[in-house]
């Protein structure tokens, strides 16, 4: 009994640093309070994916920023330029302030149009 409480208390230890997957993405890595996503390239314009992507990310914290990639994305800082120049979307969240906010490569894509800034 006590080698299984072992196991799972190891699992518990290392959860924060294994990549998490679902359906259509993957947290690849963070930083912080900075999360780092690869979204699959067919889900590429799913705005929900996004959303619950952020959702499961930022849960319980206050300040929080999830940055997405389409295929691949980095698992930590610095960026490369090349990492920053392919950055598609990026979450911003500061709950003390009340900042919510969806940037976007507005020249790659239209998603979240009517609740964006351009980057």
């Amino acid at each position: 009994m006590k080698s299984i409480a072992k196991v799972f208390f190891m699992m518990a230890i290392c959860l924060p640093t294994i990549a998490i997957a679902g359906d259509g993405y993957k947290i690849t890595g963070r930083s912080g309070s900075i999360f780092f996503v690869a979204i699959d390239a067919a889900q590429q314009n799913n705005e929900n994916l996004y959303r619950f992507t952020v959702g499961e990310a930022c849960a319980g914290k206050a300040i929080c920023q999830v940055q997405f990639w389409i295929s691949k994305a980095p698992s930590k800082l610095p960026l490369t330029d090349a990492q920053v120049a392919s950055r598609l979307v990026h979450w911003q969240q500061n709950l003390h302030i009340g900042l919510h906010r969806w940037l976007v490569k507005c020249s790659s894509s239209n998603l979240f149009a009517k609740e964006r800034e351009c980057m």
